[in-house]
């Protein structure tokens, strides 16, 4: 008999190990690690700008009896170093006369390759403790030696890693629980025949992915799709998918489908902006959901250490009113520049008054001389005594284009002025004088400035001047107003007799 009950209890621990290696269970089947998401992937800890702490129960398959019950703790925060960060985990899985324990420390290293870009490392390292609880049994010999204590006990070492990879509102991870894959030992159950009864754990390897949208472009709805698949040598190859609508990181509801096994429906809030409470309900799909029913979890969770400014809608407040300080800062900027540029400006036209008040006033008045020969020449006899041979007027109008000698309508006004005195004075001679700016040879412009000089005489015999009356020069570049190039662009005249 007694070897009956070694039998039969090295065969349930063997059936234990079927069972959660068919449900992937070794590791405990949480719904919550979109929220506490250092759950499975140690290169997590610490990963928020804050520390948080969770406790999370759930019940799996409620209305069978001894169903699995899942009990968890974790702690995790960043060191003073961004790129540090630490974590503890505590679980404890229990079906039936079966529990299971673990416990372990996390470390993680991060790098930066940029503000938004950011690989992070993780490793955790604790222990794993399996025991059978015989006193839940309910054997034909309850005096076998072999069930007389409570608990069989075998603790062994545990390791689990983790890489993590985010890029702005991105993130993807990898992580291998029980990477060790080491075996548990049931010494006080074995004989000559077992040995000792073995349960193996089971290298687990896990991908998870996340992506947060700005549903309003305004920092108040978000949507955050979530995949992760696990993978368990033995064992069927399974998924969630997960999607979870939040308002302003305070509230949220979501839907999750896991393969083969429920549908998810979750919710939960945040209050005064630290404590944090959720709660997710399974509703089997597969074929044992008559069996299974579904499963409750809950989560209750509390950050702390992490300053106001790291606040989600703070953040984006923040930044829009430092875009908005930036933009005026750029505004004011732009309208310094501009001013300054108009004092340069300023600057310049007064210097540039300064030093032409001298041609200025020249100008001015040689354009009272040639007003005043006018008016004495129109005059005749007496008053034509201020003119006098050599003396040299300049048109206000009687200017040219650039390489151009053509006589435009502006000058001819002032041409015709000239014609009407030269009827009238058929003795007065004068010198047409043409000039040029600096631009070009000399040569050249000896050439224009007489083509110019030439094109005002035939203008003035056009209109009835008489030809002895008249004597043409190209004065070229040498005789500069020092007020422009379009006053160097000229013709004058100079009286040679009355």
């Amino acid at each position: 008999m007694r070897n009956n009950m070694k039998k039969i209890a090295a065969l349930i621990v063997v059936i234990a190990a079927g069972i959660t290696g068919t449900f992937a269970q070794q590791v405990p089947m949480m719904s919550h690690y979109y929220y506490n998401k250092f759950m499975y992937n140690p290169a997590l800890a610490g990963a928020e700008s804050y520390g948080q702490a969770y406790l999370m129960h759930r019940n799996q398959w409620n209305k069978v009896p001894g169903a699995p019950i899942t009990q968890g703790v974790t702690f995790d925060g960043p060191m003073r170093k961004k790129n540090i960060g630490i974590g503890v985990s505590l679980y404890r899985d229990q079906a039936a006369q079966f529990n299971i324990t673990g416990g372990q420390v996390a470390y993680r290293y991060g790098i930066n390759f940029s503000q938004d870009q950011t690989l992070n490392f993780g490793l955790a390292l604790g222990f794993l403790d399996n025991r059978i609880d015989f006193s839940k049994l309910n054997p034909y010999q309850p005096t076998d030696p072999v069930i007389l204590q409570d608990y069989q006990p075998s603790t062994g070492f545990d390791a689990n890693f983790g890489v993590n990879y985010q890029y702005k509102k991105l993130n993807v991870g990898f992580s291998v629980p029980q990477v060790i894959a080491n075996q548990l030992s049931y010494k006080a159950i074995s004989n000559p025949g077992t040995k000792d009864v073995v349960y193996g754990l089971t290298r687990h390897f896990v991908i998870n992915a996340n992506y947060e949208f700005d549903l309003d472009k305004n920092g108040k709805w978000f949507l955050q799709p979530t995949v992760l698949m696990r993978a368990t040598p033995g064992a069927p190859f399974q998924f969630d998918v997960n999607a979870m609508v939040n308002y302003m990181h305070k509230f949220w509801v979501g839907a999750m489908y896991r393969s083969g096994y429920a549908a998810t429906f979750s919710g939960g809030l945040k209050i005064a902006d630290q404590f944090v409470l959720g709660y997710a309900y399974d509703y089997a799909v597969n074929a044992q959901k008559q069996y299974l029913k579904g499963a409750h979890e809950v989560l209750v969770g509390y950050q702390f250490g992490g300053k106001q400014s790291d606040d989600p809608e703070l953040k984006k407040k923040l930044k829009d009113i430092d875009d908005k300080v930036k933009k005026n800062a750029d505004d004011i900027d732009s309208v310094g520049k501009v001013v300054k540029q108009n004092k340069d400006d300023i600057k310049k036209n007064t210097d540039d008054i300064d030093d032409q008040e001298g041609e200025l006033d020249n100008i001015k008045n040689r354009l009272n001389k040639f007003e005043d020969f006018m008016k004495q020449m129109q005059e005749g006899g007496a008053g034509t005594s201020g003119v006098k041979s050599g003396d040299v007027y300049s048109f206000t109008n009687v200017y040219f284009e650039t390489n151009k000698w053509d006589v435009s309508s502006e000058a001819s006004s002032e041409l015709d002025n000239l014609v009407t005195i030269l009827k009238k004075n058929p003795t007065l001679k004068i010198e047409v004088a043409g000039h040029t700016d600096d631009r070009g040879t000399d040569s050249y412009n000896s050439w224009l400035s007489n083509k110019r000089a030439q094109a005002v005489n035939e203008y003035l015999v056009r209109k009835g001047v008489n030809a002895s009356q008249l004597t043409v020069k190209g004065y070229g570049e040498g005789t500069s107003s020092n007020s422009g190039l379009d006053k160097d662009r000229r013709v004058e005249f100079k009286v040679l007799s009355k």
